[in-house]
């Protein structure tokens, strides 16, 4: 098996894609900066939701048993003295709660966005759902409004960690998701019917039913000439071109994106427009999983259902050596050519300075 084809993402369907809104984006730097996502409605906590699964089989039906029975003990009245909005308000909790509880899951992906959907953070669940302690919810919320922390805290008890991996622009999204910029769901299920879309926010380099993909950034965008695009393909071995297919959102800048049946024509794809050797595409790939996930979280639960193992006998030094000595051919100088994300790396910020708050007025200069 080829020594590569252990360490890149391996993606299926099984994987769900959610949409979590942090109140309006009130939360967004409490949800990234402290590692988790949450949900509104504390009456019902994640101790109850378990016992409901031990006695009974769980449904939308009985959350909102629950919910009710919650309800209506806090305001003494009784079931038939709740009103329709109440009802309505419930029930809307009772299938939020649910989604959250018992259809999300180790693995999934989370979409958050920040005020007014001009940012989004894109984190892996890596959690069981968990009842946050009030003492620590308590001394966040204090922090935060004596200026000890520059952004709002949550009360949100029913929570779930989250590995952040990136910060990702609103024009990054597919535009099959283009609706979210108006979604008010606290939760919701994004649905795109080709999933490689928004697995490749994630990685440039991963496998997906059984095709591997490799995501290419070029800086020259719209301005690649014939000339360009010739030299790109006549890089690759010819007898290699019959396994490879090419998709390319070229705007300005833009990706272009190569599916091959084999994890070799991959590395063969890399050693030859970047003139790598074998055990440095290895090394390369390895870098960027890294750096996508972050070496010390590899092993994490969820994260661990998307790699089946990661080589650790290339050292750091040896992945600069190769990308210093040999990345940077004519091929790769011309197009302007980058592994890369079209996210940003996730800045956490626990101190009084700033926090990772967007730049909204620099966000609506750039789309107009």
């Amino acid at each position: 098996m080829d020594d590569s084809e252990n360490i890149v993402f391996h993606f299926n369907d099984k994987i769900n894609f959610w949409l979590v809104r942090a109140d309006g984006g009130k939360y967004f730097n409490d949800f990234v900066n402290n590692d988790y996502i949450g949900i509104k409605y504390n009456r019902v906590t994640i101790k109850d939701l378990n016992k409901i699964r031990e006695e009974s089989i769980v449904s939308l039906d009985t959350v909102r048993d629950l919910m009710f029975k919650e309800y209506i003990k806090e305001k003494k009245i009784s079931i038939n003295n709740l009103d329709t909005k109440a009802r309505r308000q419930l029930t809307l909790h009772a299938k939020q709660t649910e989604l959250f509880a018992f259809e999300m899951k180790l693995g999934d992906l989370v979409i958050t966005p920040a005020k007014k959907s001009y940012k989004f953070a894109l984190g892996v669940i890596v959690g069981e759902p968990f009842d946050e302690k009030m003492n620590v919810i308590q001394r966040r919320i204090n922090q935060s409004l004596n200026k000890d922390i520059v952004y709002a805290c949550s009360d949100y008890t029913k929570r779930r960690k989250i590995q952040w991996l990136s910060i990702i622009d609103r024009r990054d999204l597919p535009k099959e998701l283009a609706w979210i910029m108006n979604a008010h769901q606290a939760i919701a299920k994004l649905v795109v019917q080709d999933k490689s879309k928004l697995f490749s926010l994630v990685s440039p380099i991963y496998k997906y039913n059984d095709q591997y993909y490799l995501r290419i950034y070029t800086g020259k965008g719209s301005n690649l000439s014939i000339y360009d695009w010739n030299k790109l393909i006549s890089s690759l071995p010819e007898d290699q071109l019959k396994d490879i297919d090419l998709r390319a959102n070229i705007n300005s800048p833009g990706y272009f994106t190569f599916l091959t049946s084999n994890m070799h024509s991959i590395v063969v794809i890399l050693s030859s427009i970047w003139g790598l050797p074998a055990a440095g595409v290895v090394a390369l790939i390895i870098q960027v999983v890294q750096d996508i996930v972050g070496k010390d979280n590899l092993k994490k639960k969820g994260i661990i259902e998307w790699i089946q193992d990661v080589k650790r006998r290339h050292s750091d030094n040896k992945v600069h050596e190769l990308e210093n000595k040999k990345k940077c051919n004519e091929l790769v100088k011309q197009m302007d050519l980058k592994i890369k994300c079209p996210g940003e790396k996730v800045e956490k910020n626990n101190s009084v300075s700033e926090p990772i708050d967007i730049d909204e007025n620099t966000d609506s200069k750039k789309d107009k």
